[in-house]
């Protein structure tokens, strides 16, 4: 087939087709329409000759399309529905075969727009119209706003059917605009350009910008009209314009920055628009959410308070979104001031839809770690700038802590529904805790008697509420969704910076911590240590408080898991830093939580109330003593009821009765030894408050040492003991001996200073132990049993750790109390580790 024969096909098709509609034409229009039907027939006339002088009859056709359209033109001045059918039938043939010359598309554009004012076939209309503007670029600059116009006329008729379908044909249209400027921008052009001038964007025109190109000109001058609509204000080039409503503004401009970011970057005009018309605008139209403040009395003032509207306020949180995502590098004061309005919204007083939009943005910002970096780059290390980066962990921390203590507030006021009357239910009701054979407990939180759900989010950013655009008014929050999605920040917070500061390492975690730390300390520079230090320094004390909350309130296992996952990150990312008092802040929360929550362990105590008082957040530990315990069993099943360890520092009666360790103490004991032994090259000083912890775990667990340091569970419990082990912690017990093994056992990888820290740690433990031993009290083994281990592990350098533990050991032999003697009798090495220590 010859490469020109379908096009001659084609057109030899539509100038038959074209025959029959214009001899249809007349014998419809013959008695009432002579016009007409005198206009047709000689267009008829007029494609015999096409058809004879031209071979390509497609190009024949558009030079004289003007006058081939007339007589369907006038077939549309009418009235007659049928007639008005056809002639648009045929007008739509030309335009999908391009057979439409800029006249003659200004004619149909004209004929469109009498129909549309005389409210006739309006849907067939909006076909006629995105038809003629999507296939091809013969409507431009003044026709196009005409076209436009038209579809946002019909957007506002009163049928349904015309409002929906115009909404949709608008939408695809203003994405056709920016479209043409996408494809202007891929050809090279050799015209001058007039250069920019920005006096005359600041007046606004009709006219596009004479630095622009003829598509983006359109593009540019629409962009503009929009945000003139959204502001209330008259259009310049879409005249014409009767109404427009606020909300379907705004969808359009989210619409544009979303899809079409390039154009905005790339061409300075719409750069210009970007920070001198659409960021004051959002700004202007968040002002009823500022000055709102739910539950208080309105100012005494002539003009009250305006309540922010749901359908406004989630299209600009939105935009904002788009904004930051897009154009952070472009408007970084302006993202300064959003990025702060988002953290205000968080603000107690606010309503609980509102507060929840500001969180699903949060959320989506959470997630890119480009962003967590430029705003703490551009914010929290300027000397004079708002620490933005800080102030969103710590607003999410104030959120979380603000559903705990206000839960009537944030239920009954700010979503309009009464809280379920829970007074006088039993706990294990209330707290989701199986009350029936086979009843799986519904994951939450539940914190001084308050229960909320956990919701499942996703690791997705796909938001709940920001996609509610058919809404007018605020949705009802579902019940614990706020708690949940600000957990869910914090979440990727940790993520972001993890991956900021040691890039992408997933299951990279057995990696041996030294050599992770060598090669960032060598590749490093001074700005990157900055940087990863200010994030640190800008995001841990909220992070903390806010993950040692929700570690306390967790009533899920794999809830617990996320929050301890999150604390482990950061204690190893501090430690890499040798950031030390955040380091040993983190390690001191997971401590605490694998401890039952009134033990009495001083070493804990002090540290944390003493990192408290400096974040200005210390609590007596009595203040929460009546709760703490009762809460721990509601939230989390008993696994394990032993005796406390004795302690020098405490008198011998401070110790009275039984402690209770619950499934997640175990579960935190595992995080525990998880970080001690993935990251032990990082503790340093920590290693104390690891170990310490540890004995005492061991201690309540029954563990007791065996030959060669290991551990083992002891079936001799001393008369009157309430020890009780259940079934499932007992299956448990060999496994959490075994990781107590290879945690000491991996020290063999640790570097000589690391190691020097652990066998510091470790005879700094059992010294405190043997005190009690001289006091006739039975002291724990464990540190010295951990400390042959330790030793013979590492005896291929035994002159790093010789002179330490020999020492220690020797002073251990000469210490009386039972236990000891008995464990020297049943021989802490076996026979093979005792030749190997005595080759050394």
């Amino acid at each position: 087939m010859m490469p020109g024969q379908p096009n001659t096909s084609l057109g030899k098709k539509l100038l038959d087709n074209l025959q029959t509609d214009l001899r249809t034409l007349s014998s419809e229009s013959r008695r009432k329409h002579p016009n007409v039907k005198e206009a047709s027939e000689q267009v008829q006339l007029r494609l015999r000759t096409i058809s004879a002088k031209s071979e390509d009859i497609i190009s024949g056709l558009l030079p004289a399309s003007a006058e081939i359209v007339h007589p369907f033109v006038l077939g549309c001045e009418t009235k007659n529905s049928k007639i008005i059918q056809l002639c648009l039938m045929t007008v739509q043939r030309l335009i999908s075969h391009e057979a439409l010359s800029m006249t003659a598309a200004n004619n149909v554009i004209q004929m469109l727009w009498q129909l549309m004012e005389a409210g006739t076939e309006e849907l067939k209309l909006l076909q006629t119209a995105i038809l003629l503007i999507t296939t091809n670029l013969v409507v431009q600059h003044e026709s196009l706003a005409k076209a436009l116009v038209l579809c946002f006329r019909l957007h506002f008729t009163k049928d349904s059917t015309t409002i929906n379908t115009a909404a949709a044909i608008i939408k695809q249209l203003v994405s056709n605009v920016f479209e043409r400027v996408i494809v202007e921008d891929r050809v090279q052009s050799q015209e001058q350009r007039s250069p920019l001038n920005t006096e005359e964007l600041k007046v606004g025109s009709r006219n596009a910008p004479k630095s622009l190109r003829p598509c983006a000109g359109d593009a540019y001058l629409l962009f503009q009209d929009l945000c003139q609509l959204v502001n209330a204000d008259q259009p310049f080039w879409l005249v014409g314009m009767t109404e427009m409503t606020r909300t379907f503004g705004l969808e359009l401009l989210e619409a544009v920055l979303t899809s079409f970011p390039t154009i905005f970057l790339q061409h300075p005009e719409f750069s210009f628009l970007l920070k001198e018309r659409v960021c004051p605008l959002v700004i202007k139209l968040f002002s009823p959410s500022l000055k709102y403040r739910q539950g208080l009395p309105s100012p005494p003032s002539p003009a009250p308070v305006e309540k922010p509207y749901f359908p406004i306020v989630m299209r600009l949180l939105r935009i904002v979104s788009a904004l930051i995502k897009h154009f952070y590098k472009l408007l970084m004061t302006e993202c300064e001031i959003f990025l702060s309005l988002l953290v205000k919204f968080l603000e107690p007083e606010k309503p609980m839809w509102q507060r929840c939009l500001s969180l699903e943005v949060l959320h989506k910002l959470s997630m890119q770690p480009d962003l967590v970096r430029s705003f703490c780059q551009s914010y929290d290390m300027k000397q004079h700038s708002t620490k933005i980066f800080r102030d969103m962990v710590n607003g999410l921390g104030a959120f979380i802590q603000s559903q705990f203590m206000n839960p009537m507030t944030s239920q009954t006021g700010q979503t309009g529904l009464k809280p379920p009357d829970t007074q006088g239910t039993p706990p294990a009701i209330l707290g989701g805790l199986p009350v029936g054979g086979g009843v799986t407990p519904q994951p939450a939180f539940m914190y001084r008697g308050t229960w909320i759900p956990l919701v499942n989010i996703g690791g997705q950013a796909r938001s709940m509420y920001l996609e509610m655009l058919d809404k007018l008014d605020p949705p009802n929050i579902v019940d614990g969704y706020g708690l949940s999605l600000a957990f869910h920040c914090l979440v990727e917070v940790v993520k972001s910076v993890q991956y900021l500061l040691q890039g992408d390492n997933d299951g990279k975690e057995d990696q041996k911590i030294e050599e992770r730390k060598t090669s960032q300390q060598q590749v490093l520079t001074d700005e990157e240590r900055g940087l990863h230090e200010e994030l640190i320094n800008s995001s841990w004390c909220g992070m903390l408080a806010a993950m040692s909350l929700l570690l306390d309130a967790s009533t899920d296992e794999s809830a617990t898991q996320a929050i301890l996952k999150s604390l482990q990150t950061f204690a190893n990312l501090c430690g890499v830093l040798q950031m030390n008092i955040p380091r040993d802040a983190f390690i001191t929360a997971l401590c605490k939580a694998s401890l039952p929550p009134h033990y009495t362990l001083t070493i804990l105590n002090s540290q944390s109330n003493a990192q408290a008082a400096q974040r200005g957040h210390y609590r007596s530990i009595s203040q929460d003593l009546p709760t703490m315990g009762l809460e721990a069993v509601e939230r989390s099943q008993v696994v394990a009821v032993g005796t406390p360890l004795p302690t020098a520092s405490l008198p011998a009666g401070a110790h009275t009765g039984p402690v209770m360790l619950t499934a997640k103490n175990i579960q935190c004991m595992r995080a525990l030894l998880a970080v001690a032994h993935c990251h032990g090259g990082i503790l340093g000083t920590a290693w104390h408050l690891v170990l310490t912890t540890l004995q005492h775990l061991v201690w309540i667990l029954g563990l007791k040492p065996s030959s060669g340091g290991s551990l083992r569970f002891s079936q001799q419990i001393s008369e009157g003991s309430n020890a009780v082990i259940t079934t499932a912690v007992m299956a448990d017990l060999p496994v959490l001996s075994a990781m107590l093994s290879r945690l000491f056992e991996s020290s063999q990888y640790l570097d000589d200073v690391a190691l020097h820290h652990l066998i510091d740690a470790l005879c700094k433990l059992s010294s405190e132990a043997m005190e009690l031993a001289y006091s006739n009290r039975e002291p724990s083994l464990f540190a010295v049993a951990k400390l042959l281990e330790t030793g013979l592990v590492n005896l291929a350098r035994v002159e790093v750790l010789w002179r330490p533990v020999t020492a220690h050991l020797l002073e251990i032999m000469y210490a009386v109390g039972p236990c000891i003697q008995e464990w020297r009798k049943e021989g802490p090495m076996d026979k093979q580790q005792r030749m190997e220590w005595e080759r050394v």
